[in-house]
């Protein structure tokens, strides 16, 4: 790792920590913070619901590892080592070396922090949109969709009729196609193993039509995150405006107010599907791979860049989803309200996204590195990855939740508009 010329390592640690604590202190939107972490403190069921997704797309990921690595044949497996050797040289007490358990690779420290600036705005961008990795989990959420578990799924075909008309019937149709594409999406990681010796029309096929099933289970991902999250959101409401509730009736009203949001929720997966998906699944057929070449090196770049533009689509309209949540019911009034919240609030609002990416872009930069000095295919290393969802959870629980408490009170002079909100206290 290189250093600035004459700067001691201490110096430069014991500077940053004190930029960092001058930043938090004294930002406009500190009490929102610290409003935020009491809501966490109160309801821990926000940093637990997204640590317990996180994980459980850890697991399944080292899962499907270990399935390959005793499936596969052996040149096919991929690395898994139980711990490397506890050789340490005092002249490395930073990087370590190929055979200590803690070796940071050459250049490590500056791939991490370049390569944790797109994430951390995609975090930052999830506070306002989805925060949490459905998958595997969502597999499960279809099957209880499918079974209609305590009526929620009548709820949401109720919810989306009256909202939508007959439209809102093939909305629900739509959704219950992604749902089974959900329940199916687990198996494709099994297929490959399977497909070794096939004949290679047969795996040819398989590669260019499990980008579709992919797109569609991800679609149910993204609806299934969306409700998770406007549950999430309602939990913070409740805490600020000091109602009761029951998780029965918090689900079935988030629901409800699900059918308003989907308006926004379907224009960002629009939207996704035209930068993301499209391009992933045209890039299998012959006659498209012209204008998108299977190569990765050129198809890489591409998708970063559709990334980005995703990203910043959703810190510009930060406001939407929770202005749909809490006020309009249509797109076109939610559009005003947020441009108006903007023009009102947009010094405290852009003080929030900054404390929001300093935090994200630490904690990915920090989770980065350990993982790397640790190994991927380590034993350490995999316990790493298990135990780092839950961090993520929680500064997302919390930033979420500050979220919340920051729009409440630079729209406190604003009441929600949706019908049954309150009623003697009691959320419904």
């Amino acid at each position: 790792m290189s250093l600035p010329p004459n700067v001691p390592l201490p110096w430069l640690i014991g500077g940053s920590i004190a930029g960092y604590l001058l930043v938090v202190f004294t930002n406009p939107v500190r009490a929102s913070l610290r409003d935020g972490m009491r809501c966490v403190r109160r309801y821990s069921s926000l940093w637990i619901t997204l640590g317990l997704f996180g994980f459980a797309n850890a697991a399944f990921k080292f899962a499907v590892t270990l399935y390959i690595y005793n499936a596969a044949a052996p040149e096919l497996r991929p690395p898994l080592t139980w711990v490397r050797e506890a050789w340490r040289d005092p002249n490395l007490w930073l990087s370590g070396s190929p055979q200590s358990v803690w070796y940071l690779p050459p250049h490590a420290v500056r791939e991490s922090v370049i390569g944790s600036a797109l994430p951390a705005l995609e975090n930052v961008a999830g506070i306002f949109n989805f925060l949490v990795t459905t998958f595997p989990l969502s597999a499960f959420a279809a099957f209880l969709f499918f079974v209609n578990w305590e009526s929620h799924h009548a709820v949401l075909a109720r919810a989306l009729h009256r909202r939508f008309g007959v439209w809102g019937w093939l909305l629900h149709a739509g959704i219950c196609l992604c749902a089974l594409a959900a329940l199916t999406k687990p198996l494709l990681y099994a297929m490959p193993v399977f497909l070794q010796g096939r004949p290679p029309e047969l795996v040819s096929a398989w590669f260019q039509w499990t980008p579709v099933v992919d797109w569609l289970s991800f679609l149910f991902e993204y609806l299934a995150g969306v409700g998770v999250q406007l549950c999430l959101i309602l939990v913070a409401y409740c805490w600020v405006r000091g109602i009761s509730f029951t998780h029965q009736h918090l689900i079935d009203f988030a629901i409800r107010r699900f059918s308003v949001v989907v308006r926004w929720a379907l224009l960002v997966m629009v939207l996704s599907t035209l930068l993301l998906n499209v391009p992933l699944i045209l890039k299998g057929f012959a006659p498209f791979q012209t204008l998108f070449p299977p190569d990765y090196a050129i198809f890489g770049p591409r998708l970063v860049h559709a990334r980005e533009i995703l990203t910043a689509v959703l810190l510009l309209f930060a406001t939407m989803q929770i202005t749909l949540t809490f006020h309009s019911e249509s797109l076109g009034p939610a559009f005003h309200d947020h441009w108006r919240f903007v023009r009102r609030n947009w010094w405290q609002l852009g003080w929030f996204l900054i404390v929001a990416a300093i935090h994200f872009y630490l904690l990915r930069v920090g989770v980065t590195l350990v993982q790397k000095g640790l190994g991927e295919a380590t034993a350490p290393g995999i316990a790493w990855s298990l135990a780092a969802p839950w961090l993520n959870g929680l500064m997302g629980a919390w930033l979420l939740a500050s979220w919340v408490c920051f729009y409440r009170h630079a729209d406190g002079a604003r009441t929600p508009q949706s019908t049954g909100v309150l009623e003697q206290g009691v959320l419904f």
